[in-house]
């Protein structure tokens, strides 16, 4: 796996290495979004991925990297959900093991996606427990840890988004991107960087879980204790090696209110008729929260996973509480 921070042509290996397991995913487009907002609006639609996030571009990178000692030990990751479910698909799809450290709260479906490639899961109480438990597994069995954000490899995975959107939109001059670990971003805009193209990169994150924003705008870090919000694949802090990152690339990071995401998600469902997740209908809910800093704009909106329990819908607990 990767020692230094990734390049361009490293996302490219990534693209070349993963080819045979990651989609080409579509890119959407919605005359009721663009009417409703005046902004032109691309949906790169990585709900439709396979094991439904775009988690399995990062970690089959990562996974396909490793050498034959290295299989041999297994690997172990600690998740949210998505990138459990992609780890355990490519460990399957190279016979290793694979060990899932999760949170008791994740989602079902979530939990399915890991149960339907084999993972072992280990579970948890509380994230702010996980990180501990992890640790624990990977000492405790001689496992090579995949950290869902902070991992060059993992980065590298994540910015071939890039160089799918730049072939699918020739032209845009934004693109807006959920921060949860910050890998995703990390990947995208080394990729946009690397690339030289103009774009602004713009990251997002929900009100309650901000800490990348509070980060950002302080230029340094800061201690963080972990928060809860319906977008639960962003509850993460960000990376050690995600945020110098950030800091250097991103242009500007935007919030949405735990209410405006809930809203947000059950509009793209009934206009777009698409199944996304809460941490995805942010990138969405954010743009509308500030839409005059994206007016006349053509805005890529990365559309991160689809693994939403169809059974206990957010916008189905409004009031419950």
């Amino acid at each position: 796996m990767l020692s230094k921070r990734p390049t361009l042509d490293d996302i490219k290996n990534a693209r070349i290495l993963t080819e045979s397991l990651v989609r080409k995913t579509p890119v959407l487009t919605s005359n009721y979004f663009n009417d409703l907002l005046g902004i032109e609006l691309f949906f790169k639609c990585e709900n439709f991925q396979k094991t439904g996030s775009f988690k399995i571009r990062g970690a089959s990178n990562a996974i396909f990297s490793l050498n034959e000692s290295e299989s041999k030990q297994g690997v172990a990751c600690q998740s949210s959900g998505n990138h459990g479910g992609a780890i355990a698909c490519a460990a399957h799809l190279k016979g290793i093991h694979a060990d899932i450290v999760m949170a008791k709260s994740v989602s079902k479906a979530k939990i399915h996606n890991v149960k339907t490639y084999n993972g072992n899961m280990i579970f948890c109480d509380t994230m702010a427990e996980r990180d501990e438990l992890f640790l624990k597994t990977v000492e405790d069995n001689n496992r090579i840890s995949i950290h869902p954000y902070d991992n060059y490899s993992v980065m590298a995975g994540q910015g071939t988004i890039a160089l799918e959107i730049v072939e699918q939109v020739p032209s845009f001059d934004s693109v807006v991107v959920p921060i949860g670990g910050g890998g995703l971003i990390s990947g995208i805009s080394i990729g946009l960087k690397g690339l030289n193209h103009s774009a602004k990169i713009i990251g997002c994150e929900p009100e309650s879980v901000d800490d990348t924003y509070q980060m950002y705008k302080a230029n340094e870090r800061i201690e963080m204790a972990h928060r809860e919000s319906v977008a639960d694949g962003l509850m993460a802090i960000v990376g050690h090696l995600t945020l110098p990152i950030i800091q250097e690339n991103v242009d500007d990071i935007v919030l949405a209110s735990e209410q405006e995401i809930i809203d947000t998600t059950k509009l793209i469902w009934e206009r777009m008729k698409i199944v996304i997740e809460p941490s995805c209908a942010l990138a969405l809910a954010a743009v509308i929260k500030n839409k005059e800093k994206f007016q006349g704009q053509k805005v890529v909106l990365v559309i991160t996973g689809g693994n939403i329990d169809l059974v206990d819908l957010p916008w189905s607990k409004v009031g419950k509480d």
